[in-house]
C-alpha cells in the first residue's frame, strides 16, 4: 500500500510513475524535476548602482521592491557595495523599468551599470 500511495503522489507531482523497485528513490526523482522546471527559460542580468541606502533594513526593501517587479524572477541587494543584481525575464521587462519602479518605490536611486563598470572590479582585484 505504501508503495502504491508513494508513487501515486510522484505522479500527482509532475514526476514519473517509477516502479517499486525505484520508490525508495522517489523524493530524489521528484526533487530533480521540479528543480528543473523552477529555472526560468528565458533570463536576463542587469546590475544597478543603488544610492541612498543607510541601513541594513535598506536593502531587504530594496529586494522586496524588486522581486515584486512583474518579469523579475529574483533579486540580491547588497549594502556595502550599493548594488543590485537582478534576474529578470527580458521579454516582460526592461533594466531601466526595473531602476524606475525601484526608484519610484523606494526613493533610492538606481542606475544601470555597464558592462566596463562590471569588469572594472576584476582587473582592479587581479592587479593587487
Amino acid at each position: 500500500m505504501k508503495v502504491m500511495t508513494t508513487a501515486l503522489l510522484v505522479a500527482l507531482a509532475g514526476g514519473a510513475v517509477l516502479c517499486p523497485v525505484c520508490v525508495p528513490h522517489a523524493a530524489t526523482a521528484s526533487a530533480a524535476v521540479t528543480t528543473r522546471s523552477l529555472v526560468p527559460p528565458d533570463t536576463a542580468t542587469a546590475r544597478l548602482h543603488v544610492s541612498g541606502m543607510t541601513c541594513g533594513s535598506c536593502p531587504v526593501t530594496a529586494r522586496l521592491v524588486l522581486r515584486r517587479v512583474p518579469g523579475v524572477y529574483s533579486a540580491t541587494v547588497i549594502l556595502g557595495d550599493s548594488l543590485a543584481v537582478v534576474r529578470y525575464d527580458p521579454r516582460k521587462v526592461t533594466p531601466a523599468r526595473i531602476a524606475g519602479e525601484l526608484t519610484r518605490l523606494t526613493g533610492f536611486g538606481a542606475r544601470m551599470l555597464s558592462t566596463a563598470a562590471r569588469s572594472a572590479p576584476r582587473e582592479r582585484a587581479g592587479g593587487l
